[in-house]
């Protein structure tokens, strides 16, 4: 479900203008904000390194990414969602990420407030974000059945930065909004952080510039979601 949609031919000056602000932490007015985990260092800068050469060296395998709509599953829409995907396999190297992910997925609950559950196969997709590219404000979960898509129970979303270092872009900062109000919470993509925030908080992805618009130099990130299998209706040890 998405809550706002952007032009079909991305920002105008007037909307970059507004992201920027946002960007500098201007307009916050109140709200209360969603829960937030940032681990930092979450895998190592060599596990973070060899992440992006994998990227780097599947350039090819990287296509325009897609979102569901209310009528339709994987369309590409620019206007809301304009990035790349990784469409090749993985093999064994996402076996380090889900590793430590087991290892602080108690931490990152209780830091959300979700408790534990039982959860089902993690979701994992492979992003890069190349110049004048962004994610608009949405959220994760699927509230209501459509005829593209069933209500989803996504619980947690996760996202793991692993762009080269020093980073060759600026912007990218994930930006997190209250259900009201205006306080939100702008975080910027340093490589080896983990950010992990409840899927049904609202979130965008602010424009990335890249200068020379290198592969290599794009916004790289991991992301993840924690599903909770439909018959759990309760936290693991919940009365």
């Amino acid at each position: 479900m998405r809550l706002s949609t952007p032009s079909p031919r991305g920002p105008g000056p007037a909307a970059r203008a507004n992201l920027l602000d946002r960007r500098r932490g201007r307009g916050a007015t109140g709200g209360v904000r969603f829960p937030v985990c940032i681990i930092d260092d979450f895998l190592g800068s060599d596990a973070c390194a060899r992440l992006h050469a994998f990227a780097v060296d599947n350039e090819a395998a990287f296509a325009p990414s897609r979102v569901h709509t209310r009528e339709q599953r994987q369309v590409i829409q620019t206007g809301l969602r304009d990035s790349f995907t990784f469409s090749g396999s993985f093999g064994p190297q996402m076996a380090p990420f889900h590793a430590r992910l087991d290892e602080s997925y108690d931490r990152i609950a209780a830091k959300l407030g979700t408790g534990l559950f039982e959860r089902n196969p993690t979701e994992l997709h492979m992003v890069a974000h190349r110049d004048g590219q962004y994610l608009g404000r949405h959220i994760d979960t699927q509230t209501s059945p459509t005829p593209s898509a069933p209500v989803n129970n996504r619980v947690m979303t996760l996202i793991y930065y692993f762009n080269r270092e020093p980073r060759a872009f600026t912007g990218g900062d994930l930006v997190i909004y209250p259900m009201i109000g205006d306080a939100h919470e702008v975080i910027a993509p340093r490589a080896d952080r983990l950010v992990a925030i409840p899927s049904f908080a609202p979130h965008e992805i602010l424009p990335v510039e890249v200068p020379g618009n290198r592969f290599a130099d794009a916004r790289f990130a991991l992301v993840s979601w924690l599903v909770r299998p439909p018959a759990a209706a309760s936290p693991v040890g919940a009365a």
